[in-house]
């Protein structure tokens, strides 16, 4: 049949591709067994061989419809982001607007392979770190034996054709239209792209969101933390207010009892009031008897006062007096201070 000997032409042509038989789920979710080329696709980068590894599935609708490319990185690969004909998935949109002209398996390698020797879709990355683009074949470790695809004689002719038209199937390799993509693939590439960008943005917002409520709680923890020495402080000292007032009670009540005592035991007694206040010594006689005059000399100011106030004395006679009993005030308070010097033997 037509496919298996553009398969056959395809197997001579690039040696590194193998014929499977594997199932295929669609978008819509339907699987079936379809006929797949599987290995690498030779390129030519900057003057050296690359190999591309890659899966073309043929539907039963080919050749009506172009066949469906994958490229298949391996795990020390990686697909270059904002490729323009393969997405992150490793499907590839390719336009290729002259498929309906003829186009078969071999053009579709050739414009493979001219499409990414100029800008190759995947790149070499270590374990260390990603590194930029390395595509140079490590010799003598390849997967395949490769050769460059080349248009045999039959082909020349459907060639020529395809120049009538544009010069090479490559020069509209990045048109945005897509003829053999899958709408529904793309529809689903973009919701995938807008959802991890709602995701993204989502969690960034709340990523936010809980650092300042973080934060807001440990300045709160802080706080607490203040608050609750201040309160261990004010409960100290309280207790240590407790105790000398306790102590103070218990000093007033033992002389509360005592004068009670002494009212008891005076009760019926006629008291001098002079001998009842007086001192218990010389010195505290001495101190009584200073305070007692330095009392009277406010008491004369305070009557003199009275008096010039109700026209009893004129005042010069006011400020005679009041100049004389200040004196004797001065005179007095330093009595007082001297008596209260602490006395030694």
């Amino acid at each position: 049949t037509k496919v298996q000997a553009e398969v056959k032409e395809v197997l001579f042509q690039t040696k590194s591709l193998q014929p499977v038989v594997e199932a295929f789920v669609f978008n819509d979710g339907k699987m079936t067994n379809l006929l797949a080329l599987k290995g690498t696709v030779p390129i030519y980068y900057k003057g050296h061989q690359y190999n591309i590894p890659m899966k073309i599935c043929i539907t039963k609708e080919y050749p009506q419809k172009a066949p469906i490319a994958y490229v298949t990185p391996t795990k020390d690969m990686r697909i270059h982001r904002g490729h323009p004909n393969v997405n992150e998935s490793g499907s590839v949109y390719m336009s290729y607007p002259l498929w309906q002209a003829g186009s078969n398996l071999v053009t579709l390698i050739i414009a493979l392979s001219e499409s990414f020797s100029k800008k190759p879709p995947v790149y070499r990355a270590t374990t260390a770190q990603r590194r930029p683009p390395q595509y140079r074949q490590q010799q003598p470790q390849q997967a395949y034996p490769v050769a460059r695809p080349v248009a045999r004689p039959q082909y020349q002719q459907q060639q020529q054709q395809q120049q009538a038209v544009q010069r090479h199937p490559s020069t509209n390799l990045y048109q945005a239209s897509n003829p053999y993509a899958d709408p529904k693939a793309q529809r689903k590439e973009e919701l995938l792209q807008k959802a991890r960008e709602a995701l993204t943005t989502n969690t960034v917002e709340r990523l936010s969101a809980q650092t300042e409520e973080i934060t807001r709680l440990l300045d709160y923890e802080q706080k607490l933390k203040q608050n609750k020495l201040a309160l261990a402080r004010g409960k100290a000292e309280m207790e240590h207010e407790k105790k000398l007032l306790e102590s103070s009670i218990a000093a007033l009540d033992t002389q509360g009892k005592t004068l009670n005592a002494w009212i008891s035991e005076n009760k019926n007694k006629e008291v001098d009031v002079d001998e009842a206040i007086d001192g218990r010594d010389t010195w505290s006689k001495q101190i009584l008897d200073e305070v007692a005059k330095d009392s009277a000399i406010e008491d004369a100011l305070y009557a003199l006062d009275k008096a010039l106030e109700d026209g009893r004395i004129t005042l010069d006679v006011f400020m005679k007096q009041v100049r004389r009993l200040s004196k004797q005030q001065v005179h007095q308070s330093s009595s007082i201070m001297y008596a209260l010097l602490p006395r030694t033997l």
